[in-house]
């Protein structure tokens, strides 16, 4: 249930590279559909126009979605993009974020890769204005060992790309924050995990979170700095339902190992344990935060103030970037630091 659906209309073999793409970007909040060409040879035969291109599923779903953004291939023999479609702002906001992230970005000229027509597909949304995006030969060739391979890996500009294109929707897709009525939903106790028990339990809730659904290692998720971690624990009716740690180094607090089990979620109980956790930061003198988003939350954290301050790299194997937040002190007050390692 996403205002934005994102689409590759001629995947394999008719614009190789452009299916993996697609899917990135819609991650796991937006919504996706492909059109793949699989014949061994000849999928150009299959390749459609976006003007005419009326499959009937792709044409239910953009009618769901508020704007369609669309991801194809051209034959530029330079390391272009090329952004158009109708939706005017949306189309600046993603030019000027790939242009800051390294890519040549622009508007096309050429009367094929406007994207201008409204029976475009990437104009089909509810709005009547989406935008399509159109990248060369040669910069798909970068972004994968072999373009034309199956199996084949990604490359740090596939990930550059894909990391600064959902940040940019990230922002233009955010919804303004419900008000948090706990009355409907479970009440949570949150405290300090002091106690050896607490602590126990903290643990057991990021191993379900990371160990078990993310398929995080063991020493990965546990690591040397746990002992000296603010642990924090937040039960309903004595059960562990989410947990996090924060640790404090060079002025800054950081809100790690942020965790809620999957049948508590969409209880606002997230919200609250940020809130929380921030809380204590504050009560240990601290006003500078930031903490290593796994790409697809950057909306929840932006919600609470943080601003992306970095590019996407991976941790644990995850795309994870690096968000702060900061809130001003009075000049009576001082900062308290702590010689904990970052």
């Amino acid at each position: 249930p996403s205002s934005l659906l994102v689409m590759a209309p001629r995947g394999g073999g008719i614009e190789p590279g452009t299916v993996d793409l697609a899917h990135a970007v819609a991650g796991g909040d937006h919504g996706f559909y492909a059109f793949k060409g699989i014949k061994t040879s000849g999928n150009a035969a299959l390749h459609i126009t976006s003007n005419r291109f009326d499959e009937p599923r792709a044409l239910r779903l953009a009618r769901r979605a508020e704007w369609v953004l669309t991801i194809h291939g051209c034959k530029e023999p330079t390391p272009k993009i090329f952004v158009g479609g109708r939706d005017v702002h949306r189309r600046a906001r993603i030019i000027e974020a790939l242009n800051a992230a390294g890519f040549t970005a622009e508007e096309s000229l050429r009367p094929g890769l406007r994207g201008a027509n409204p029976n475009n597909i990437c104009n089909r949304g509810h709005s009547g204005r989406g935008v399509q995006i159109e990248l060369s030969d040669s910069l798909r060739r970068q972004m994968y060992d072999d373009l034309r391979r199956r199996g084949r890996r990604k490359t740090d500009i596939f990930h550059r790309f894909t990391g600064a294109l959902r940040q940019c929707l990230a922002v233009m897709t955010i919804r303004p924050m419900p008000e948090m009525n706990l009355a409907s939903h479970p009440r949570v106790e949150w405290r300090v995990a002091d106690a050896g028990n607490d602590r126990l339990k903290a643990f057991m809730v990021r191993a379900i979170v990371f160990m078990e659904e993310q398929s995080i290692p063991f020493e990965l998720e546990v690591d040397a700095f746990e002992d000296e971690a603010v642990h924090v624990l937040g039960e309903v009716a004595g059960e562990p339902v989410a947990a996090g740690r924060l640790r404090f180094a060079d002025g800054w607090a950081k809100l790690e190992r942020i965790a809620v089990r999957r049948r508590y979620r969409g209880k606002y109980i997230a919200r609250q344990m940020i809130e929380f956790m921030l809380q204590q930061a504050e009560k240990h003198g601290y006003h500078r935060f930031r903490l290593h988003a796994q790409t697809h939350l950057c909306e929840l954290y932006q919600r609470h103030g943080f601003k992306v301050s970095g590019d996407v790299f991976q941790e644990a194997g995850i795309d994870h970037i690096l968000m702060t937040s900061e809130k001003p002190v009075s000049k009576s007050k001082t900062l308290k630091e702590r010689s904990i390692p970052s």
